[in-house]
């Protein structure tokens, strides 16, 4: 009797480690606390345990077509989740094909190195979700975005600065434009353009996965006042890298290296130059107030706003790296 009972509780046992050691085989096949799909979205092979039923998400499908015109290697789509792991699509023809679980990850396609040059279009972060696949086409020069810019009365614009995603172009005579971008999860808008001063329109997002419709910017071409100083971006508020000589800000004793930390009473923390331009610019005449600090002490000017001309204007912080110094209101 002893003897049989001893024979299951080692019988239990070894079905107790059995278990246990499938459990952590499925665990090293599987990422961390990811559970098995219900569907293998565009998977012809995958652990028996991903079309199991289960609460787990399918798989999300992103799939692009490389142009036959950049060569005979179609290149490489790689995704990289945000615990720095990295997975290359899978190619048929000329067909990048990207399964990746749910989730927020960075894709960039990196050129064959073949006849031309390698390069990198960023895609930017995207997130994937279950169902139809997400389709795109790399084409030679990148992405085009075309559209169209008008005042607010609605009539066409020429010469509007249009940019963004690392590109930028004008409008024409009849207010249409096309932008070559060569990287995606960006901002673009269109400015107009009063001397050194520009006003902006409010902008759109561009995902080559998800690319907008033809989009229509419209803006103020009102005269612009402004007060002479290049502005960047800070943790802290907006950098004064620039002061126009003779501008209503070198007048009021403004310097360079000087940070704006509010306007007309509004702190400016984690504002963009673009959102700092359009709070300080106005209807020359008029009066805006900067919170300055410089050196840990802060003051506060009252600045008239002056038409400026014969200089560069500002540029819109639009997803690029930051440059250290922008022209600005």
């Amino acid at each position: 009797m002893k003897r049989r009972l001893l024979l299951v509780a080692l019988a239990a046992l070894l079905l107790v480690a059995l278990a246990w050691w499938l459990r952590d085989r499925d665990g090293r096949q599987l990422p961390t606390g990811w559970r098995p799909p219900r569907v293998s979205v565009g998977r012809d092979t995958r652990p028996s345990e991903a079309t199991s039923s289960g609460d787990g998400p399918e798989w999300g499908v992103l799939s692009c077509t490389v142009d036959t015109t950049l060569g005979d290697d179609p290149g490489k789509l790689i995704a990289r989740g945000e615990d720095g792991r990295a997975v290359t699509a899978r190619v048929e023809d000329r067909t990048l094909t990207l399964e990746l679980e749910p989730g927020d990850w960075t894709v960039t396609w990196h050129s064959g190195k073949g006849a031309r040059p390698s390069e990198l279009r960023r895609f930017g972060v995207v997130e994937v979700a279950a169902g139809e696949p997400q389709r795109c086409t790399i084409a030679p020069r990148g992405w085009t975005i075309a559209g169209e810019v008008r005042d607010l009365s609605g009539e066409s614009l020429e010469g509007a600065l249009v940019e963004g995603c690392g590109a930028s172009t004008q409008s024409d005579e009849t207010g249409r434009f096309s932008l070559v971008v060569s990287r995606g999860d960006c901002l673009v808008r269109a400015w107009s353009i009063d001397g050194m001063l520009r006003r902006p329109s409010e902008p759109i997002y561009f995902s080559p996965f998800d690319p907008p419709p033809p989009p229509t910017f419209r803006v103020d071409t009102a005269e612009i006042g402004g007060v002479g100083l290049g502005l960047s971006s800070t943790p802290k508020g907006l950098r004064v890298g620039l002061v126009v000589e003779g501008g209503p800000g070198a007048t009021a004793g403004v310097l360079t290296g000087d940070t704006i930390v509010a306007v007309d009473g509004a702190l400016v923390r984690g504002w963009t130059v673009a959102k700092g331009v359009e709070a300080i610019t106005g209807p020359p005449g008029t009066v805006v107030r900067l919170r300055v600090e410089r050196d840990g002490k802060e003051q506060t000017y009252a600045l008239v706003r002056e038409r400026l001309d014969d200089a560069p204007g500002p540029t819109a912080d639009t997803g690029t790296p930051p440059t250290p110094e922008l022209p600005g209101p």
